[in-house]
């Protein structure tokens, strides 16, 4: 088959538009050798090999809390804990009581930042959960 008899119907030529020179080019390969359904589905095959070999994004949560008057920011990210707050009594308070509900941190030697608008910040790497500890 020559390329001027190859014939590319309207769906195909929709992916078709959207791929880079170098798969254009295999692609016309393809579909020349192969047939047009055959080279799409290598493409399309292509694509989502791309798609799951990135590696996905962590994902992060902001809250503010009111403990005692002032404020405390807890950011967490994946396996994560930050707490910023103008008190550290209130960033003591929070972590006992994540250790009373259960999960399990460890301290991490992390340096506050830019974005950590408050005084005091302690970060803590979350082990895992565990039963909640009852103090009756």
């Amino acid at each position: 088959m020559n390329l001027s008899e190859l014939n590319i119907d309207e769906d195909a030529f929709d992916i078709f538009v959207t791929f880079n020179a170098s798969n254009k080019i295999e692609f016309l390969s393809d579909a020349l050798e192969f047939g047009t359904q055959s080279a799409i589905l290598k493409q399309m095959e292509k694509i989502t090999e791309e798609v799951v070999s990135h590696t996905p994004l962590s994902i992060v949560s902001s809250q503010d809390f009111i403990s005692n008057g002032y404020r405390l920011c807890v950011t967490t990210l994946d396996g994560e804990v930050q707490l910023n707050s103008e008190s550290l009594k209130s960033i003591r308070k929070f972590v006992t009581k994540l250790f009373y509900d259960g999960v399990i941190l460890t301290p991490l030697k992390k340096k506050k930042t830019e974005m950590d608008m408050y005084r005091y910040f302690k970060a803590f790497k979350v082990i895992g959960r565990a039963n909640p500890i009852s103090l009756s």
